[in-house]
């Protein structure tokens, strides 16, 4: 049975993120998938059903990749850490594609029905999972009564844009530079700021 349902899945996805939603039925899905449209329904009510199922597969791995990037995090505002951090999610993105193009065949069709939840209280669930190392790292430099968790979201969402917009939209080097050399400028701002002294004056 679960065999039968990965292959259903598989082939929904498939369609799903080259025709949309609502471009798709359930009779495609079947005969992609190699079953009949009574065995679809068999396995899943309707076709949202369906659709819900790839969301919540993907959400569990990315939640994992996701888990194990900040795993692998100590010092988190150290330049070298957030390097790790980039390198983490520009794997999660690039890997996984479809998951980001059921997002937004999502926001299209169902006005983010099923995905809203993913991105609320993120700063929070940051706190939950790197507190003390938020805290710890935070001690080590100037801050400036910034929220530690609230910074670490606004950073790692940033190279999440960064890292979509190179895979998702087609839009390689949008920002006329390698990956390497954006993400090292974005670190640069993000840990000493746009004005940077050097050799004595000062310089973006």
């Amino acid at each position: 049975m679960e065999r039968s349902r990965r292959k259903i899945e598989a082939a929904a996805l498939s369609i799903f993120t080259k025709q949309g939603y609502h471009g798709t039925s359930i009779r495609e899905i079947a005969d992609k998938a190699g079953f009949s449209v009574g065995n679809i329904y068999n396995h899943y009510p309707t076709k949202e059903d369906l659709f819900i199922t790839l969301v919540r597969r993907y959400e569990e791995r990315i939640g994992e990749l996701r888990a194990a990037a900040f795993d692998q995090l100590d010092d988190v505002f150290q330049h070298s850490e957030l390097e790790r951090l980039a390198l983490s999610i520009r794997d999660i993105v690039y890997k996984h594609p479809d998951y980001w193009r059921l997002m937004y065949i999502d926001v299209v069709e169902f006005g983010n029905k099923h995905f809203a939840h993913v991105y609320q209280g993120w700063s929070e669930q940051v706190e939950a999972i790197l507190g003390e190392r938020l805290r710890a790292s935070a001690k080590r430099g100037p801050w400036g009564g910034l929220k530690p968790s609230l910074t670490f979201t606004i950073i790692y969402l940033q190279f999440f844009t960064y890292y979509l917009v190179e895979t998702l939209f087609n839009a390689k080097r949008h920002l006329g530079v390698s990956d390497e050399e954006a993400i090292q400028q974005m670190i640069t701002m993000m840990t000493q700021g746009i004005w940077v002294k050097r050799r004595g004056k000062a310089a973006t």
